[in-house]
């Protein structure tokens, strides 16, 4: 664990119940969550932003260069280009989007607009050996808490989170299965195989550091590090999908009370999402799934959340 790291996990302290009012409902469960969090009786939500991570994993690798038909080439190309859902969600949620490339195999074919974390680096294939090394966890872990700590710099009230590339599915999986111990059957059938070959090179009882490092990816240590960063700043975060889900989990191994900044925007994610809300203690707002986890679903929940913080504003009362 890297002093930045350890740094940002020592500081997290568990939401303030002084803080949070008393629910009385589902809206004021919200309320309460957004009190307590925010450590503030009137908490302020109009500085929204949604961060969109990108990576790929070697364990679906095509084997050559697909250009810009790659499919994170074309979700991150929809998003650039202003026409993907998330960004009209985003819009109406009057929220930022922001992404961020944490190793795209292709970086020729990522917007300029993104920004780089590790442009060219995808991770290794799972299933033949370790995903990353220890080393390169650590930097993304570190990577994710500056960048959080950076768009804290220009104000950050609400931070919702999506992810995208290819593989990333089954790198989540893998990484549930391991910190929940669970098995390969929380995978989709066309790839339980693949999370059932990564999960034989752990070692038992890996920590969630090394759980990282053997079956996840550059994108869910970036995440987990923006989880542990805003946690730290007492700032809520919105998970979306799997990946976000896994890497809320990851967060929660290295800082139990980080759990208490995240809310699950939906009951997406299949399986192995399920498992890791159950791990974290966490119902969704919304018990359908909304998107793929690119953010969509995440930035649908802002203004349900800034409806939320209105109620608890001296005027509304």
């Amino acid at each position: 664990m890297s002093e930045v790291l350890a740094h940002v996990v020592s500081s997290i302290l568990p939401p303030s119940a002084a803080m949070a009012a008393p629910a009385r409902d589902r809206a004021g469960e919200l309320a309460g969550w957004l009190a307590g969090a925010r450590h503030s009786p009137h908490p302020a939500v109009e500085r929204r932003v949604v961060v969109v991570v990108a990576a790929d994993h070697g364990v679906l690798d095509p084997g050559l260069a697909l250009g810009p038909g790659h499919p994170t080439a074309l979700a991150l190309a929809a998003v650039d280009g202003g026409h993907a859902a998330l960004c009209r969600v985003a819009r109406t949620a009057q929220a930022t989007v922001l992404l961020v490339d944490a190793g795209v195999a292709e970086p020729a074919q990522v917007p300029a607009t993104a920004l780089g974390l590790s442009p060219g680096r995808a991770s290794a294939d799972l299933t033949g050996g370790a995903a990353l090394s220890p080393v390169e966890v650590a930097l993304a872990l570190d990577a994710g808490i500056a960048l959080v700590t950076a768009l804290a710099e220009d104000g950050l009230d609400l931070l919702a989170l999506g992810a995208i590339g290819l593989g990333g599915d089954v790198a989540a999986t893998a990484v549930v299965a391991a910190l929940t111990g669970g098995s390969a059957d929380l995978a989709a059938d066309d790839i339980r195989a693949l999370v059932a070959a990564g999960l034989a090179h752990l070692v038992p009882g890996a920590g969630p550091v090394a759980v990282l490092a053997t079956v996840g990816g550059r994108e869910l240590a970036v995440l987990a590090g923006v989880i542990l960063g805003a946690a730290a700043m007492h700032v809520p975060v919105v998970i979306d999908g799997l990946v976000t889900t896994a890497a809320a989990l990851v967060a929660a191994r290295l800082a139990p009370a980080a759990a208490g900044y995240v809310c699950a925007a939906h009951a997406g994610g299949g399986p192995a999402a399920a498992a890791a809300r159950r791990a974290l203690d966490l119902a969704p707002l919304v018990a359908a799934g909304l998107g793929h986890g690119e953010g969509t679903g995440a930035a649908m929940a802002l203004p349900l959340l800034a409806a939320a913080a209105a109620a608890l504003t001296p005027a509304s009362r």
